[in-house]
């Protein structure tokens, strides 16, 4: 008897610590390319295409920052500010995976 509530309790015990694993959100991948406007910087190759990965941390917008395209598995979400603090007021809050958008050099974004 003792056996049996023993291994009972110990498979509760592996259900539970898996639990949490398997519910936990997966991290976007991909990557967020920002196109940073010519003549802010001079190149005979053209203009180098700034890439970020996927975070939930704030990121601020390259000097001359112009377009931003979304090749990542989040939402992007974007802000008036360098420092996340006041978001772009909708429907310019956000653009979904695969989209891209015309932005500001002085704002910011993060995936959420």
């Amino acid at each position: 008897m003792q056996a049996a509530i023993a291994a009972t309790a110990l498979a509760a015990a592996a259900l539970t610590a898996a639990a949490p694993a398997s519910a936990a959100p997966a991290a976007p991948e991909g990557k967020i390319v920002v196109f940073v406007t010519e003549g802010s910087e001079i190149s005979w190759a053209g203009t180098e295409l700034r890439e970020y990965a996927p975070s939930s941390s704030c990121r601020a917008f390259p000097a001359g920052a112009h377009v931003v395209a979304n090749h990542s598995t989040g939402r992007l979400l974007f802000f008036t500010d360098p420092w996340c603090m006041a978001p772009v007021p909708p429907p310019f809050n956000f653009i979904r995976p695969g989209h891209g958008a015309h932005v500001s050099p002085t704002g910011s974004f993060r995936v959420g």
